[in-house]
């Protein structure tokens, strides 16, 4: 029984996996600038090397971190983000599993069952610090040892003195760096979540919003007040995000984004929008009046659009 599914990038599908490829090996939580540099690497390597071949990314459902970490780092991507990226950047193929079906098999196994037998690796690329197999028993080393393949292994990528990877990521953003994250990975952090109906507070104070829920296991950006690019229907608008729980008018609500778009008005409740996070303008805030809040409000819209403009 096949222990990973094969997935065309190109469309989704579900497909047999091709008679040759060239190998991703990774959690690629986040897609960021070290990941996208091992997909370079790979479309180098076959391109060289073996043209008869595709190029994939082998990769978990959920990240390993998800069975093997007590604290469960939260995500930077989810799956669909995850596949998408990878069909921009040249990927053809996803070959996906389970983490815990393979959780239990030795190194040996994994690349004779998994990566020989199933993907049909004729080569493969890593990152310095991969780990696989039985309790993380294999590294890149071993991996070469046992391939019978050409393995390139991509060194530690620094920006700025910093690792670039998936928790210095994590650092920046719960500090409200968005900047510096969307540096590392190439792009802002984003979600993208449908809009619900909250209690239409905006509307009376003369900013409507629209307001929406993270992802089960996203990462939570700092609370507080951003800048954000927000897609809809293909498009892009200009938005302010506060990320938080509103306490100048709620005492326990549950953790939202709520966004106010500075060139659209319309009703969205129902629409899946993605949020993209660009600055952060200022940490959130209990205020002791509405006017207040309000006039707080109007601030942070023209503090985007002089930023925006």
């Amino acid at each position: 029984m096949s222990l990973l599914k094969c997935i065309s990038l190109s469309d989704g599908s579900v497909v047999s996996p091709p008679s040759a490829s060239v190998v991703c090996l990774g959690n690629f939580d986040g897609v960021h600038l070290a990941h996208r540099a091992l997909m370079q690497e790979a479309l180098l390597l076959r391109k060289k090397n073996f043209p008869d071949a595709v190029c994939g990314v082998f990769c978990f459902s959920n990240p390993s971190s998800d069975y093997l970490s007590p604290a469960q780092p939260a995500h930077l991507s989810t799956l669909e983000q995850k596949a998408e990226i990878f069909a921009q950047i040249g990927m053809e193929y996803l070959f996906l599993t389970h983490f815990p079906d393979v959780q239990a098999l030795t190194p040996a196994v994994f690349v004779k069952e998994i990566l020989q037998n199933q993907c049909h690796c004729v080569a493969a690329v890593c990152g310095f610090n991969y780990r696989f197999g039985k309790s993380g028993g294999g590294n890149p080393e071993t991996l070469q040892k046992l391939l019978d393949a050409p393995v390139s292994v991509q060194n530690e990528i620094c920006l700025n003195g910093k690792t670039v990877s998936s928790t210095e990521i994590r650092r920046l953003l719960t500090d409200g760096q968005a900047e510096e994250a969307a540096t590392l990975l190439t792009r802002p952090y984003s979600f993208t979540a449908e809009v619900v109906h909250g209690k239409s507070l905006g509307h009376t104070i003369g900013v409507p919003t629209v307001n929406q829920y993270f992802p089960q296991k996203m990462l939570i950006p700092r609370h507080g007040v951003y800048i954000t690019d927000c897609k809809i229907d293909g498009k892009i608008y200009r938005g302010v995000s506060n990320v938080g729980v509103h306490p100048t008018v709620d005492n326990d609500a549950r953790v939202n984004c709520e966004t106010h778009l500075l060139d659209l008005s319309q009703d969205l409740y129902g629409k899946r929008i993605q949020i993209c996070f660009l600055k952060f303008l200022r940490p959130e805030k209990k205020f002791d009046s509405l006017d207040a809040l309000c006039k707080q409000l109007q601030a942070d819209i023209r503090a985007a659009k002089s930023y925006l403009s």
